[in-house]
């Protein structure tokens, strides 16, 4: 790689990703998909894709999912993980152990759910019903939660904050079997250079319409003191999200046609995705790198804490911080997107990686010497973390055939779990050490797993080879 210093941000952009670039002719339409079982072991694969050339309804399922996505995120912005919920359980149990339980339960509802139903997803003639289903599910915990609220009329019993974890880990349940769905129908019915241009975009659009809806509901909501605050948040959560899963139903999907998977016994899951790690190089270093990368997400219920600490901090500023935090998403879905598709996968995951480490280092040094109105710009920082969990899926989808999105998805969800188990204890050390030393440590284990994705092989390059072996193999 050559060292010379970039004159420009474009001059820069090129030199970013210039290590097995992908291939000089952008233009050049790759070999179709084969069935896989015509394939042979070390098959090339990009993308699994047809790259330029667009499918049937290729703009009609383009405009669904990104309408699906926008309504999805007009949601997700009232429950933001690193705001909204951990700011609930703060008022019902203030304690920094139950606090740091909320990463290892969202993660393990994420990692596991899909494992037990990635077969059943890859069977399926439909995918698209799938996601359809999911979304619905994903609506149940918030109306749960409004309605047990409207009941005690606020005055929730010492004992809730269990209930709410249970109810909480369900919703992440679901919530990784809509990732799985998503990506896979995204796989199917969206050409792979398109593919960040519809995350680049549905994230952009979608947040600045949350945002909008934030700055004008959220605010008022959060007037109210204790658990109370909460119902019509929740409420409005449930509705927009069950609102979402209507998008899909405009979605054009032909069924797959031939042998489909006959759903395995799901004590083999764990022994497969091992497997899978064991026999594909690339995938086992995505997974490594993934894995290092998640422990961002451990500090995400304790920015807000470290906030609220802070001379001047009232309750209204959550709202500033989740409005922050979706600007900052949107602004680095819309970068990220556009290098995706110009560079590739991995130039725009080697940019959203170096650039996450430096979020908790940003929160501790705005909550030292800044003022408490400045402390939105750690969470405009930390709405890198999602865009990065889905720029990984994407390389994810371009390692491998299409009919085994489903399995390498849920084989990287199960890895990236294993950090959470660590939760609890980051939980435990902000409240009896401080914030400093977690949030430091978290910064250099992000910064190794920066580091590591410049060893991850191009997909889009000519020479790149698949790890996969089909039938038989496991």
């Amino acid at each position: 790689m050559k060292e010379n210093s970039p004159e420009s941000c474009a001059d820069f952009l090129t030199q970013f990703a210039t290590s097995e670039r992908p291939s000089e002719n952008a233009n050049a339409v790759p070999q179709p998909d084969r069935d896989e079982a015509n394939l042979p072991a070390q098959q090339k694969v990009i993308g699994n894709a047809d790259h330029n050339s667009e499918p049937a309804n290729f703009k009609r399922n383009f405009a669904a999912l990104a309408l699906h996505q926008v309504i999805f995120r007009v949601a997700w912005i009232f429950k933001t993980e690193s705001v909204i919920m951990p700011a609930f359980l703060d008022s019902i149990a203030d304690s920094g152990l139950i606090r740091g339980m909320l990463p290892l339960l969202n993660r393990t509802g994420q990692s596991l759910a899909p494992l037990l139903v990635a077969d059943h997803i890859a069977s399926s003639p439909k995918k698209s019903g799938w996601l359809f289903r999911s979304t619905l599910c994903m609506s149940l915990p918030f109306l749960i939660l409004a309605g047990t609220l409207h009941a005690y009329s606020g005055e929730l019993p010492s004992w809730y904050w269990a209930v709410f974890l249970a109810i909480y880990l369900t919703f992440f349940c679901f919530h990784g079997i809509n990732e799985t769905c998503f990506s896979t129908v995204t796989g199917k019915l969206i050409p792979v250079q398109r593919r960040g241009r519809l995350i680049g975009e549905s994230g952009a659009i979608g947040s600045l319409v949350a945002v909008g809806l934030a700055w004008w509901l959220l605010g008022s909501w959060l007037q109210n003191d204790g658990p109370a605050a909460f119902e019509k948040i929740f409420l409005f959560v449930g509705l927009v999200m069950m609102s979402s899963s209507f998008a899909t139903m405009f979605l054009r999907e032909d069924p797959d046609t031939g042998d489909t998977l006959v759903p395995r016994r799901k004590r083999r899951h764990f022994h497969e995705a091992i497997h899978r790690i064991r026999q594909d190089s690339t995938l086992r270093g995505l997974c490594l790198t993934a894995s290092m990368f998640v422990f961002s997400q451990l500090l995400f219920p304790h920015y807000q804490r470290l906030g609220m600490q802070l001379s001047g901090a009232t309750p209204v500023l959550l709202m500033v911080w989740v409005i922050a935090q979706h600007l900052g998403a949107a602004t680095f879905s819309t970068v990220s997107g556009r290098m995706a598709d110009r560079l590739g996968t991995r130039a725009a995951l080697r940019f959203l990686t170096g650039a996450a480490c430096l979020a908790p280092l940003l929160a501790l040094s705005l909550a030292a010497w800044a003022p408490v109105s400045y402390y939105c710009l750690a969470f405009f920082w930390i709405g890198i973390v999602p865009v990065t969990f889905r720029m990984q899926v994407s390389y994810t989808l371009e390692i491998v055939p299409r009919s085994q999105h489903p399995a390498y998805i849920s084989t990287l969800t199960l890895c990236m779990a294993v950090p959470f188990l660590l939760s609890p204890l980051i939980g435990a050390m902000v409240q009896w050490l401080g914030f400093t030393f977690p949030f430091v440590v978290v910064a250099l284990i992000v910064g190794l797993a920066a580091r590591r994705t410049w060893t991850m092989p191009e997909p889009r390059h000519p020479e790149f080879q698949t790890g996969w072996k089909p039938h038989g193999n496991v």
